[in-house]
């Protein structure tokens, strides 16, 4: 007999490879502190180890990273097609390589000697400096120039340096043992290695500014060195513990104080009751001890899941039950006999409550984690029930496993909205309940349920972004819109009234504050609500917000508010939070240097020169409606002319939106 629970979690899907954006950022913070003001290479190679390159870019960026590194161009190039400006650095190449797409997109390239004569070549055809990172192979015998290729290999990069084809910023290494700090002399030989190279080098005429090896095991072991600097040098090139896991046999994330930014989980497809001596998938390699329940787990080896990862444990419902019989391609299958309770620390301990042949513990539906955070069974578990690494684990996880990005914390994950004050990274507390909870006053859900990223590639992008959210809205509705001037807020919130059906001419209300359109009974949405667009950027309180009256409207409308932060949440106990990041790098248009409230002053005469709020000319004197117009009219078209890509993160607060939305 098949048994079913009425009870299902808020997550929508019935697989997927959840990434905590927070834990990534919360991991850099960590890493960058123990860099000790090194700059931080973010490695995103692999589709950022399995977790997506462009989510876990933007937000080592925004968490502190000084730039990123892939192994291969096409990865790099696929950053450069997200809109990701930063500088990247690729390093592993073929006679396929494209060089010339390489320096049309400002990427920098490491090198072990045979590929100069290919980047010479693209740089005189494209006309632009290649910009390179020299590796010597000192002792891992893979990619890198040997000591007795190095003089040669720097003599022909200085002759074309010489030329203005390229430029060297850096010369690097990789080490073989630095996650078995016990083997510090075989390091310590290859760190020697590397400053007999660089020594070279400068003798040659190269002027290097970025000497790196270390790799995450180096920066997470170099406080146990009589000299830290020497392994640290210029640069430390991270990747495991950018998403939460050590590469250490004997010590865990927590140890280092990282959190693990992935969760693989799915739902019990089947639960039934079997006799004693029944047999478990391909080869019969298990049987049952006594009558139980099997359960069945829908992920296999074709998501990723190792084949010979037999005892690998699953944690449901607050136990955890190891894998019995061979994985499939598409599932795999635990005896709920087998299942121990998981204590506050993390560890099973004790013996079933209960007879699980009679009453399981488990129910079709049930939400199965494999690995994750916190009490689940980590990725290292995964890794040596299979005699493999942690690394493998994350990175195998198949593009057939939806990845699902969520962040528990405040803040806004594009290139430019955050912080890089290590003080202020470092004192940034991240909450770990993913679920809305009310905050101290009762006034507002403060933890998002979801995350939701998108990238448009041009303004009619955003729009139809907006337009799709536009049919899953309704009265009631409220939506924080953020962005810095330029960024396309009000292009979004034109497509949202397209899709919602309301009278034509939306533009900044920055000037009036509040304005209104109606539903149209002849348009796209007749009978929907009127769409009310608000601009609180002078406006400093809630207290201010009540006074232009939204409470009167907010039942009956939409409600889209730019610059609402701390003002509106009070409206509401759901809400929308919509981040519209340009990339960085972007240059601002029209620029936000200057005080709203100072340049209307000026335009209503208060000066006797002739003064400019953005590049539109106001004589003392004008009509103050026609100048605010002509700025209106030169914002909104300057977010119709940019189009460069954007990022569009949108966050789902309170009861509302308690399920992720599908755009």
């Amino acid at each position: 007999m098949s048994v079913t629970t009425s009870w299902q979690s808020q997550e929508p899907s019935e697989r997927s490879a959840v990434i905590d954006l927070s834990a990534v950022w919360h991991n850099v913070v960590r890493l960058t502190q123990l860099a000790r003001g090194r700059k931080l290479i973010a490695v995103v190679k692999a589709d950022g180890y399995g977790h997506g390159a462009p989510e876990v870019a933007r937000t080592a960026l925004s968490a502190g990273a000084d730039l990123l590194g892939t192994a291969h161009v096409s990865e790099a190039l696929a950053l450069r097609y997200a809109g990701i400006t930063a500088p990247v650095l690729s390093w592993l190449h073929t006679t396929s390589t494209d060089f010339l797409e390489a320096l049309e997109h400002n990427i920098s390239l490491g090198i072990s000697g045979w590929e100069l004569h290919a980047i010479l070549s693209a740089a005189r055809e494209t006309g632009k400096t290649a910009t390179l990172h020299l590796k010597i192979d000192t002792g891992l015998g893979r990619n890198g120039s040997t000591a007795a290729q190095w003089p040669d290999l720097v003599e022909r990069v200085v002759a074309a340096q010489n030329q203005g084809l390229v430029h060297v910023e850096g010369i690097f290494t990789h080490l073989s043992v630095a996650d078995e700090p016990a083997r510090g002399d075989e390091t310590m030989e290859q760190l020697n290695a590397l400053t007999d190279a660089v020594r070279i080098a400068r003798k040659a005429g190269l002027k290097p500014t970025m000497i790196h090896a270390a790799n995450t095991p180096a920066l997470l072991s170099a406080d146990q060195l009589e000299d830290p600097d020497y392994i640290l040098r210029d640069a430390v090139r991270v990747g495991l513990g950018i998403y939460g896991l050590s590469p250490f046999e004997d010590r865990t994330p927590k140890d280092f104080g990282l959190i693990p930014a992935m969760t693989l989980r799915t739902r019990v497809a089947n639960v039934k009751a079997v006799p004693a001596g029944h047999g478990v998938s391909y080869g019969l390699t298990y049987r049952t001890e006594t009558p139980t329940h099997l359960a069945l787990i829908p992920l296999g080896y074709a998501d990723g899941v190792p084949r010979v990862a037999t005892g690998a444990p699953v944690h449901i419902g607050g136990r955890v039950y190891p894998v019995v019989g061979r994985i499939a391609m598409d599932q795999c299958v635990i005896d709920l006999a087998r299942g121990k309770t998981v204590t506050p620390e993390g560890i099973p301990a004790g013996t079933p409550m209960v007879d699980e042949a009679v009453d399981p513990m488990v129910h079709i539906g049930d939400e199965a984690v494999l690995f994750g955070a916190g009490d689940h069974p980590s990725a290292t578990e995964w890794a040596d029930a299979s005699g493999s690494i942690n690394y493998e684990i994350v990175t195998r996880v198949s593009p057939r496993v939806p990845r699902e990005y969520t962040s528990h914390s405040h803040l806004t994950l594009g290139d430019v909205t955050v912080s890089r004050s290590a003080s202020a990274l470092a004192a940034h507390s991240l909450p770990q309940d993913p679920r809305p909870t009310r905050d101290s006053s009762g006034e507002s859900y403060t933890q998002p349920n979801w995350t939701l990223t998108r990238y448009p590639a041009s303004a009619e992008e955003t729009q139809l972004i907006a337009q799709k959210l536009a049919t899953h809205l309704k009265a009631g509705d409220l939506l924080m819109l953020n962005g810095e001037l330029g960024a396309g807020k009000t292009t979004f919130t034109q497509g949202l009234g397209a899709g919602l059906g309301v009278r034509e001419g939306i533009i900044s209300p920055t000037f009036v504050l509040s304005r209104q359109h109606p539903n149209l009974p002849g348009g796209s949405n007749p009978g929907g609500p009127d769409l009310v667009h608000v601009d609180a950027y002078r406006l400093d309180t809630a207290a201010d917000i009540d006074n232009i009256d939204l409470e009167d409207t907010v039942e009956t409308s939409v409600t889209v508010v730019e610059w609402g932060t701390g003002k509106v949440e009070h409206l509401s106990e759901s809400r929308l939070v919509i981040d519209i990041v340009r990339p960085r790098g972007a240059v601002g248009a029209p620029s936000a240097a200057f005080s709203l409230d100072y340049e209307i002053n000026r335009a209503a005469g208060e000066t006797a020169k002739t003064e400019r709020a953005g590049t539109a000319t106001i004589e003392p004197g004008a009509d103050i409606s026609k100048a605010l117009a002509a700025l209106n009219e030169e914002w909104d078209e300057s977010e119709r002319n940019t189009d460069e890509p954007r990022t569009i993160i949108m966050r789902g607060y309170g009861p509302r939106w308690s399920e992720r939305l599908d755009l």
